[in-house]
């Protein structure tokens, strides 16, 4: 008994003493935190909250006076009109940018990662264009689109209805499919040669080994790559807005620019936010099951 009183309180002291270091390691990492999060909840949360409120009012943008008008906004969007070109506009250019973005990035980047002369300059070449912001890369694009490619074409990309999303998923492209290479070029260096090695020695071509061994393989690349992707180029604003205003007459306009010219050029604030609430989401439920859909093929590889 003297044995077992003298040993119980010392392991208790130890652990004691343990604890304490523990909870002084946490509290210092909550105090750093406390900073970020004061910043987030004040940048974030709270105008996300806002937004939702004036959903249901009929808030100017302006005026500090609303009134409350509940579901109204949401009933007016199911017949707008004004709403279907913009939500066609965005399919067509969110996919298409999401189908040519994946399939020149995995191109590029399966060439690139073969040993061959100059892949240091090509990665470098396709990776500046991510430096350069995308209003930035719009402006670059409209002096080149109104001079050499006016001069070899014989009119404006941009400045024509029929060719004017040609024009701005050019811009996209060559601004943003960098990002997609490097991840494309992380996955397939990841995959080990043990498979390829055991695919040329049962005979299969180069053709079978890509579609058996590397696209199995670079799953997780491509939930990220085609996921983001798509909610980014559905959600499009920057690239639409300095490059053409959503013109010439509206046939660039996107639901982006839809949502900003209800905003600040009709002065419809509360209508904006409701659009921007059910926009955002359907984003979120595209972005769930795609997640999804390609989790369950990474399963399978």
């Amino acid at each position: 008994m003297e044995q077992g009183t003298s040993v119980f309180p010392v392991r208790w002291l130890f652990y004691g003493k343990d604890i304490m270091k523990r909870l002084k390691r946490e509290l210092s990492y909550v105090v750093f935190l406390i900073p970020s999060l004061l910043l987030f909840g004040f940048c974030v949360v709270y105008p996300f909250l806002s937004g939702i409120q004036l959903a249901f009012t009929d808030w100017d943008g302006i005026s500090r006076t609303y009134n409350f008008v509940g579901a109204d906004n949401f009933t007016k969007l199911l017949s707008d009109k004004n709403v279907l070109q913009p939500i066609k506009t965005t399919a067509i250019y969110g996919l298409t940018v999401t189908a040519l973005n994946n399939v020149l990035a995995l191109f590029i980047a399966t060439t690139l990662s073969k040993k061959l002369k100059g892949a240091a300059f090509f990665k470098t070449t396709f990776f500046i264009p991510l430096a350069i912001s995308a209003v930035l890369a719009s402006f670059v694009w409209k002096y080149i689109d109104s001079n050499l490619i006016s001069i070899l074409l014989g009119n404006s990309l941009l400045g024509k209805r029929e060719t004017v999303l040609i024009g701005i998923i050019l811009i996209s492209l060559w601004n943003n499919l960098g990002s997609n290479i490097m991840i494309y070029m992380a996955g397939i260096a990841g995959i080990s040669r043990d498979y390829e090695e055991a695919s040329m020695i049962d005979g299969a071509n180069g053709r079978q080994r890509f579609f058996n061994i590397t696209v199995p393989m670079l799953m997780p690349s491509f939930t990220i790559c085609i996921t983001l992707t798509l909610t980014a180029s559905l959600r499009e604003f920057g690239t639409v807005l300095a490059a053409t205003g959503g013109g010439p007459a509206g046939s660039s306009q996107t639901v982006a620019i839809l949502i900003y010219d209800y905003m600040f050029k009709y002065s419809r604030a509360g209508y904006a936010q409701a659009i921007s609430l059910v926009f955002m989401v359907f984003l979120m439920v595209i972005g769930l099951l795609l997640t999804k859909f390609f989790r369950s093929k990474e399963v399978e590889a």
